[in-house]
């Protein structure tokens, strides 16, 4: 229906009517038991006290949905609920309760809270039009995480959102889509630090599973910065050394492994988390100085307290060669130590809290201080958002290593 249909008109009353003694037709009260239980009551009262404001119930339930919750200012919803009187245009209504009129097509199942800033542009709702919820029952979810979307990064990536297939099951829009909205929103600010760190940045065509992918790959990236500033791992296992023309570094601290996994074009990035816990040691294998392979110690996965080489990758993940699969098990025999015992607890390293702030300032900044990132970087933080992460994973049948 357009949006400059009027609502019907109606003979005018004498004198009004006891709202207890309106009749209200079937297919407005069926409309009136879809709205949430917590505001049913009031929204069945104003329905009965006004044929023209129950015709909102099924024409746009956005507006009978600000009434009866009370959103707004008083001023504001007795003059719209006065305009709805006198037959005015429901574009004219939903001005003056600040309601854009894309909400129009959204069921009244959709709306258990309206936050008073909406996006309102009229690009904003040209676009999501066809990106509105296919079920009834989903679209509750929908409506908040799109404008948590748009809160929390801008309107573009509201709109994709919108047309991902994550909403069939109910959840915590600000816990499963704050680190993707970050991500999303450094990938358009190439000034800031954090964007730095993105490897496949945000884009308005991107793919659901390479977006998600790619915010989570960041967040380590972020983790792994505040884990391993320079000086923090000083037991490297193995001695640095040479073998065959071949040498091995030691990758001890984030500058290096970021340049490793540059260079390489492989995931060293990830592989923060199981550095400082001491599940394991990264080396760069280099000839002639250019670096050739990644070289992976940890513990043997048969005898316990025994090192050995769990990866040894060429650049782009591919198998290295066996003349380096040659070098680096004779460096691995010119060891003094191959013994190492398992950490009896978690090795659970500080974060580094100035890091954390400096990289998140310019999105505070941005975003009303961006209330659902932790001021703090914390394991707890971390281990939920991984957590939100691989939920959203799920939801949206992205299946990746990095969700394991």
């Amino acid at each position: 229906m357009s949006d400059v249909v009027r609502l019907p008109e109606y003979a005018p009353r004498a004198t009004v009517m006891r709202a207890e003694r309106l009749a209200v037709s079937t297919e407005v009260e069926c409309a009136v038991r879809r709205f949430p239980q917590s505001i049913r009551r009031e929204v069945r009262r104003l329905v009965k006290s006004s044929s023209r404001i129950a015709d909102l119930a099924t024409v746009f339930p956005g507006i009978l949905f600000a009434l009866a919750s009370r959103r707004g200012n008083v001023p504001a919803r007795l003059h719209a609920t006065s305009l709805i009187e006198s037959g005015a245009q429901l574009k004219v209504v939903a001005r003056a309760l600040e309601l854009p009129m894309w909400l129009r097509r959204l069921p009244p199942e959709a709306f258990v809270s309206l936050p008073d800033s909406l996006p309102k542009s009229e690009a904003f709702g040209r676009r999501i039009a066809s990106r509105l919820p296919v079920y009834n029952r989903e679209s509750a979810f929908w409506l908040t995480a799109v404008l948590f979307a748009e809160r929390a990064c801008h309107e573009d990536f509201a709109i994709w959102l919108a047309g991902q297939p994550v909403f069939a099951v109910d959840g915590d829009a600000e816990k499963l889509i704050a680190v993707v909205a970050a991500y999303a929103w450094f990938s358009s600010h190439p000034e800031t630090a954090a964007h730095k760190l993105i490897v496949v940045p945000w884009r308005q065509e991107i793919a659901f599973d390479t977006a998600l992918c790619a915010a989570k790959s960041w967040f380590n990236r972020v983790r792994l910065v505040l884990q391993l500033p320079p000086g923090i791992i000083t037991d490297p296992w193995l001695k640095p050394g040479a073998s065959a023309g071949y040498s091995f570094d030691p990758l001890m601290d984030h500058p290096a492994i970021l340049a490793e996994a540059q260079a390489m074009q492989n995931c060293a990035d990830q592989y923060g988390e199981r550095i400082v816990r001491d599940k394991c040691r990264l080396f760069s294998v280099k000839r002639n100085g250019s670096r050739v392979a990644t070289l992976e110690v940890g513990p043997h996965q048969r005898e316990i307290g025994v090192l050995a080489i769990n990866q040894l990758k060429a650049r782009h993940n591919m198998a290295a060669s066996t003349e380096v699969w040659q070098a680096a098990y004779t460096w691995m025999a010119s060891q003094q130590n191959l013994k190492r015992l398992p950490a009896l607890t978690n090795n659970d390293r500080i974060f580094d809290q100035g890091a954390w702030r400096t990289l998140l300032q310019p999105y505070r900044e941005a975003r009303s201080d961006a209330p659902w990132l932790d001021r703090d970087a914390t394991h707890l933080m971390f281990a939920g958002f991984d957590a939100d992460l691989a939920d959203l994973a799920r939801r949206g049948g992205v299946s990746s290593w990095l969700f394991t």
